[in-house]
């Protein structure tokens, strides 16, 4: 029954907090706790003294989770959710919006009731009440499994106050999972309550800076065993608060801000029942890996090929192994469209055929028994997206994946890995989310064993460009933009973004000073790791009495609207590790010649993990110049650390990217 615990080793015993002595303010906004006790000065208020800037603030939050015995002797817990919140920006309106998942399946099915939604506003000098009604609660399918519950609160304006409370109830004992105390908006108060009975221990992992005061009182609690007879346990009751927790906004090139707040993390460590000796769960990964041969992940990749009569002309031809994946990928793609979903485990594959639709986690699967089927060995490779943060190897969970993909190996031992939902992917092409260094390889029968995703590609985006300067400053000329590997990716993704071809032009354009003539690309809706663009172009450079002032590096490449701020305490996320090659030849005109000519130069940061080199060259006839900017991103993170190092760098980039070459008329 304790198959999907979520467990830390032993020997991670020495990481548990230690909660150290802190001052404790009391909260800027007055309140009553109560349900519906929000009051007047709550509803009129128009800024939150403490951030001027906030859009919105939580005046008031809190959690309780009960941990208790019933009847028959099995573990139940409840978690009473509460939340007041102002909102104060009409950007912040839509965090009237509710959502939460829930499983359905046996031991692990979760019940979520007693929603209650007040929304106050200030009308006409009073406070008007308006309560959201069970209409607008809806409870729908999410997965074969997993339900979804979503609530808006209504009429919600600024300046409303909104109140939320509902409750959750499973028996996951083992899950009381994270208690966060910050988060992108500024926490007036927070407090939680987490009452745990003395059979169970768990560890707690702080994070992030300590906002919060921790006291721990102890209680009891009976249940009835029947008969007029009861036992009586005791219980630990642990008390958080917070007050006053500033804002944690989200920062440029960081897809996950989260895992940097102020909170907590509970995991099982021991079970002790009276009379019996400790249960302690040291959990490895090996008994994840277990749990996962017997859910859908496995068995449906392993549930026989769907397509066999077609597959077989594939696999008997005399392709390359890499374009006998390729084409198997592309049948079961013309056969089951992706629905943008991204999931951990697939649904019943004959369901998928079906509706001809699925998620990536179905197509992964379809694709998996095909492959398999082809006489590949296949292996899922489960993957944290790092959109959800870091993963920690110490940090034994089932609950740590978001996804997987595929590691197909041929009989000679060529291996690939590919994801076969997205079409503008490859083989060995992820999403940058995807791009991790520690992913799981599932192989069953065999170790399972970690591996690293960030650098299974050459990357390349390579700009070209020639181009003719008239004596009026007009430039015309064509520039080819050839991107390989997860650079195309990204480029097919931007192509086939577009229906108009007018909005293609105005992206391409955006930020940049030249006008798009044409566009003509290729290879952008191929299955393959390459993409051509062609593009017709031309700009009017500067000009004044005799002198043009040429701005050669006509693409943006690094905005100088970027790492602003002088200290950054949080990493920077770089999308992938690439090179990016800008070329460009431009023919002078007739009368002109050099009277400035930028210099060469080679930089990077301190670690030489981001490097950069521009060269500018004069031909010996004085007729043409030739520019060649080279950036290389060889790192994916850039911690705080480094952050001053990097921003010196980048702003060095933005300066050689507006660099100029003044012309004069002999």
């Amino acid at each position: 029954m304790y198959n999907m615990k979520r467990i830390v080793p032993l020997i991670f015993l020495a990481a548990l907090i230690v909660f150290s002595q802190s001052r404790s303010y009391s909260q800027i906004i007055k309140f009553n706790p109560k349900l519906d006790a929000v009051s007047d000065d709550e509803v009129k208020m128009t800024t939150y003294a403490l951030d001027t800037s906030a859009e919105a603030v939580v005046i008031y939050s809190s959690l309780r989770v009960s941990t208790y015995l019933d009847p028959q002797g099995s573990f139940n817990v409840e978690k009473t959710h509460r939340l007041r919140l102002k909102i104060l920006k009409e950007s912040a309106k839509g965090l009237a919006d509710f959502q939460m998942l829930y499983r359905t399946d046996g031991e692990m099915s979760e019940k979520i009731y007693d929603i209650k939604v007040t929304t106050y506003n200030w009308e006409n000098g009073k406070v008007v009440k308006t309560k959201m009604g069970k209409e607008f609660i809806f409870d729908t399918k999410y997965s074969e499994s997993v339900k979804k519950m979503a609530f808006t609160a209504q009429n919600v304006k600024v300046g409303s106050v909104i109140e939320v409370s509902y409750v959750r109830k499973n028996k996951k004992f083992w899950d009381i999972g994270e208690i966060s105390f910050q988060g992108q908006y500024p926490v007036n108060c927070k407090e939680a309550t987490i009452l745990i009975p003395e059979f169970l221990k768990f560890n707690v992992i702080s994070r992030g800076a300590k906002t919060y005061v921790l006291t721990i009182d102890y209680s009891t609690k009976s249940v009835s065993l029947g008969g007029g007879q009861t036992y009586e346990y005791n219980l630990a009751v642990e008390n958080y608060k917070a007050t006053n927790v500033p804002a944690m906004k989200a920062e440029s090139h960081l897809f996950n801000i989260d895992q940097f707040f102020s909170a907590v993390e509970y995991e099982l460590r021991s079970i002790q029942f009276p009379g019996q000796l400790p249960k302690n769960f040291s959990t490895k990964w090996e008994d994840i890996d277990e749990q996962l041969y017997g859910s859908s992940l496995w068995t449906e990749l392993n549930s026989g090929c769907k397509f066999k009569n077609e597959i077989d002309p594939i696999v008997k031809s005399d392709k390359t192994f890499e374009q006998k994946v390729c084409e198997i990928r592309n049948l079961v793609s013309s056969k089951v469209k992706w629905n943008k979903n991204v999931r951990l485990m697939p649904n019943k594959l004959n369901n998928v055929l079906k509706e001809a639709a699925g998620n990536n986690a179905d197509l992964n699967a379809l694709v998996g028994s095909a492959l398999i089927y082809a006489g590949f060995t296949v292996y899922p490779v489960l993957i944290k997206l790092r959109s959800s943060g870091a993963l920690s190897k110490i940090l034994v969970s089932a609950d740590a994946f978001d996804t997987y993909i595929l590691k197909v190996i041929s009989e000679d031992g060529k291996s690939v890995y590919l994801d076969a939902a997205r079409d503008e992917a490859y083989l060995n092409v992820l999403p940058d989310t995807y791009l991790v260094p520690n992913a799981r390889i599932i192989a069953k029968g065999k170790k399972s064993s970690w591996t690293d995703l960030t650098n299974l590609a050459d990357n390349r985006m390579e700009f070209s460009i020639d181009a003719t300067l008239e004596e009026d400053g007009m430039m015309n000329g064509k520039m080819t933009l050839k991107a390989t590997n997860g650079q195309s990716y990204l480029v097919k993704r931007l192509l086939n973004s577009f229906e108009k071809e007018e909005d293609l032009f105005s992206q391409l354009e955006g930020g940049n000073s030249y006008t798009v003539i044409s566009v003509s690309p290729t290879e952008a809706k191929d299955y393959s790791g390459e993409c051509t663009v062609n593009v017709e172009l031309e700009q009017q450079m500067q000009t004044s009495g005799d002198l043009i002032y040429v701005k050669p590096i006509i693409e943006i490449l690094h905005r100088d609207s970027y790492f602003k701020a002088e200290k950054r305490t949080v990493p920077v996320d770089i999308e992938r590790l690439s090179t990016t090659v800008y070329k460009m030849h431009l023919v002078l005109p007739d009368g002109f010649a050099v009277e400035q000519l930028p210099a060469s130069a080679t930089f990077g940061t301190l670690k030489n993990d981001f490097t950069a080199n521009v060269a500018y060259k004069l031909s010996e006839d004085g007729k043409s110049i030739d520019v060649t900017y080279t950036v290389k991103d060889k790192a994916l993170l850039v911690d705080p650390t480094s952050y001053t190092d990097y921003r010196r760098f980048w702003q060095r980039m933005v300066q050689t990217e507006k660099e100029t070459i003044v012309l004069k008329r002999k």
